[in-house]
């Protein structure tokens, strides 16, 4: 069990109740912020070992992709709002300057998922999209439907073709 990750994690839960608090319209309740950036990090943490990327720096950009989302409420343009609010969370992290900045960069572009990016955004980008397939959210528009085929491909899962709107 990595302790400094649950530390993490216990920290992102506490900052998600605290702005669960506040009265502000939220497009997803926190409750889903959550479990996403929980089911993120670990999706994330198997697709680092499957791509050889460091799993610990991808669990925690993945756990944190979704930053600008909680403390604004609203899913428009929540990826590069995020960027304050991870360096914050990441001001106190031991981890080297370059490892802040990959997963501050993985968190702002998280969004731009018909492009490519460093390995670590392609994680980031792939966790995301995978959590919310498994959670059953449709996905329409056709590049998340090719980087959702091409991230089955990598648990070798096939995209069931019926899932094409």
């Amino acid at each position: 069990m990595n302790r400094e990750f649950i530390k993490d994690l216990q920290t992102i839960f506490v900052l998600l109740d605290q702005l669960e608090k506040q009265t502000i319209d939220r497009d997803f309740p926190i409750i889903w912020e959550k479990v996403h950036a929980t089911s993120c990090a670990q999706i994330g943490r198997m697709l680092a070992e499957k791509r050889g990327v460091d799993g610990e720096q991808a669990a925690l950009a993945c756990a944190l992709h979704d930053i600008g989302r909680w403390i604004s409420g609203r899913q428009y343009k929540h990826a590069p709002k995020g960027e304050e609010p991870v360096r914050d969370f990441l001001a106190e992290k031991k981890c080297t300057d370059e490892t802040k900045e990959q997963i501050v960069q993985a968190v702002i572009n998280h969004s731009k998922k018909d492009e490519i990016g460093t390995p670590l955004e392609e994680i980031v980008k792939d966790a995301d999209i995978l959590d919310c397939h498994w959670y059953g959210e449709d996905i329409v528009k056709p590049y998340h439907i090719s980087r959702l085929k091409k991230a089955l491909k990598d648990f070798g899962i096939h995209y069931v073709e019926e899932l094409d709107k």
